[in-house]
């Protein structure tokens, strides 16, 4: 059973959300944000709010409409659905490797397919 995290909103009304549902698209954001090489002032800026709190939602801690996910992800130049694919591989270098293809356009990603399977084909 997750954790329950309880969330005040501005207008005094309380919610309960899963925590862990919370954690994993902070973590999507996080790694969002790193394969671009941001910072969290920097996206902070290109989307008009806080660094305190981009770093609120990444560790788990801030509950985020689905406007701003959209703003994040097309600051990161990728696509909403992409940036919170949350089920897919556990290992870290593998998903950051997924951020980073994932914004890049589709002949860089063909690119970098030629080049891993040649890499691999001599082992």
């Amino acid at each position: 059973m997750p954790k329950l995290l309880t969330l005040k909103w501005i207008e005094r009304s309380v919610t309960t959300v899963a925590y862990t549902t919370l954690q994993r698209v902070g973590n999507a954001v996080r790694h969002t944000r790193l394969s671009q090489d941001l910072t969290q002032e920097e996206l902070a800026e290109l989307i008009g709010t806080s660094y305190t709190y981009i770093s609120s939602l990444e560790r788990g801690q801030r509950n985020v409409t689905i406007q701003t996910l959209d703003r994040i992800a097309q600051a990161c130049r990728t696509d909403l659905f992409r940036m919170l694919q949350l089920d897919g591989p556990e290992d870290e270098t593998i998903i950051e490797m997924l951020a980073l293809l994932m914004s890049r356009d589709p002949l860089d990603r063909k690119k970098v397919l030629n080049i891993a399977r040649e890499m691999f084909r001599s082992q």
